[in-house]
């Protein structure tokens, strides 16, 4: 353990940094919706916000309003300040998608002075939001469940209320949601009622964001983020699993090893499943479960408990958030779809610490792929497009560069069935779980608690005599250490030499 000093001379300045983090926080009121005694009995009041955030806004309102039959927020005010209140809602979304505008949030302004009628308020803590495509785990997850989760931790681990103001209804990952929030849906309405809050929240953290998606003419690919690493997936991922039922049973029936294949039985198949599967197993020497679909619980826990997980390109390799760190991810892709341009769990195998091994292959023999022309074309089927453009996607090497959502050649070749070569994708695992091994028997890093600074640090220049001495740091009390040493820089005030020394007691002399 080394402790840094610095002595100019017989100078001595000590800086005391403190990190003060305020929270975002408002009076913790109950969860209950109260309606006015009487309908006919109308409110006048003012709505209040507080924003931070530029390119990941957040903003707590008081008393703002939503009308559903109009399904538009309402926000009353003065108009004198309608300028300025408008201005600080710029970039504030109800999603972390918040390059899609139709996630932005736009109130409609109202005079301060006009009566509301029917006013239903909603106290408590209500974050609203919406979902961005609640039928994929990857965008549930990380799009959805993991900012609202570093939200929630920013904001105060309080009871909050989750309400979905998107059009969809229940989703088939709702359950993930719930291990958080207690979860409602919009609200429907045949009259002008109003719904009205006393204490909400729009906009979500983006700490997390990894990846986008390739919007308004962009490229999809990676989020420059320097503040992701690990702790922020690692997390959350740990609060899930605590949170999910464990289904042990399942889990521990192997008493080997084993690595997870997840199976698509709609597009995007493994023509040779079985192949494969048997090939791995006797390369590998592990057992390869098959995961179709089923509960989410029970399939966390598997990939959980697993050495790794093989697939082809889709939603389910986000279940690789769930690895322990020293597994494997392997990905497949089909015929034209080059690995490199289209890289969610790349990128998350590679985030610092995670320490997941990923590989992919790529299907390069056209031989080996079944293509669907005559699929609807948001699964990529291309009947509907001019014969030509059907040659030209059908005769493409490689899917061209291309945003997002409905590219024709993409949809058409990423839902290619696939003959895989069952011989380099063992190779390819095997050589994997080689690295994954290695990595398991050198150890991850280990990060000592670090001293705090030294105490009644004195200096004294004396007959050209330097001498110092200072008491140890207040915590190494509560550490576990086997020797301290301690790091001196000295430099000469006139020379400006610099002389470094390092010693394990808590006093040093230097004659000239």
């Amino acid at each position: 353990m080394h402790i840094g000093l610095l002595a100019v001379s017989s100078i001595l300045v000590c800086v005391l940094s403190i990190y003060i983090f305020t929270k975002f926080t408002s009076e913790n009121t109950e969860h209950t919706e109260k309606r006015n005694k009487s309908h006919d009995n109308n409110e006048t009041f003012n709505t209040m916000h507080w924003c931070f955030g530029q390119q990941s806004k957040m903003c707590r309102f008081q008393s703002l309003c939503y009308q559903p039959v109009e399904d538009q927020f309402v926000y009353m005010t003065e108009l004198a300040s309608l300028k300025e209140v408008k201005s600080t809602f710029h970039s504030l979304s109800f999603s972390s998608v918040s390059e899609l505008d139709v996630f932005s949030f736009v109130p409609v302004f109202m005079h301060r002075n006009i009566s509301l009628p029917n006013v239903r308020w909603l106290d408590g803590d209500v974050i609203l939001f919406k979902r961005f495509k609640p039928d994929n785990i990857m965008h549930v997850l990380h799009d959805d469940v993991i900012p609202l989760y570093h939200t929630i931790k920013f904001l105060g681990n309080r009871n909050f209320k989750l309400l979905f103001m998107d059009n969809y209804s229940q989703g088939p990952y709702d359950q993930l949601y719930r291990l958080f929030f207690d979860v409602k849906y919009k609200p429907t309405a045949t009259k002008q009622d109003f719904l009205c809050f006393k204490n909400a929240f729009i906009g979500v953290s983006s700490v997390s964001k990894w990846y986008q998606y390739g919007y308004h003419g962009n490229l999809q690919g990676p989020v420059f983020n320097e503040e992701l690493s690990s702790f922020h997936l690692q997390s959350v991922a740990a609060s899930i699993l605590k949170k999910l039922k464990s289904f042990t049973d399942t889990v521990h029936q192997y008493n080997q090893d084993y690595l997870v294949l997840f199976s698509r039985t709609e597009t995007r198949k493994i023509l040779n499943e079985e192949e494969l599967i048997s090939t791995l197993e006797l390369s590998t020497k592990m057992k390869i479960l098959v995961i179709h679909d089923g509960d989410i619980s029970e399939i966390v826990y598997t990939v959980r408990a697993s050495r790794g997980i093989i697939g082809m390109h889709g939603a389910s390799l986000i279940l690789g958030l769930f690895l322990k760190p020293g597994s494997i991810l392997i990905e497949l892709f089909p015929y034209a779809v080059n690995p490199e341009n289209y890289t969610p769990y790349q990128t998350l195998a590679g985030i610092p610490g995670m320490s997941i091994i990923y590989r992919s292959w790529r299907n390069t023999d056209k031989a080996r792929s079944v293509s669907h022309p005559e699929y609807p074309p948001e699964e990529g089927g291309i009947r509907h497009l001019a014969e030509e453009i059907q040659a030209e996607i059908m005769d493409q090497e490689e899917v061209p560069l291309h945003s997002c959502c409905n590219d024709p050649s993409w949809l058409f070749h990423i839902n290619q069935d696939t003959i895989v070569d069952v011989e380099r994708v063992a190779n390819i695992t095997n050589e994997a779980l080689f690295v994954s091994q290695q990595q398991m028997h050198v150890g991850h890093q280990t990060f000592s608690m670090e001293p705090s600074v030294v105490r009644d640090l004195h200096c004294s220049c004396v007959d050209d005599k330097l001498s110092l001495n200072w008491e140890h740091p207040w915590n190494l009390d509560y550490m576990e250490n086997d020797g301290v040493q301690y790091r001196l820089g000295i430099q000469n005030r006139k020379t400006k030499e610099y002389n470094v020394f390092i010693v394990s007691v808590n006093s040093y002399k230097i004659e000239k």
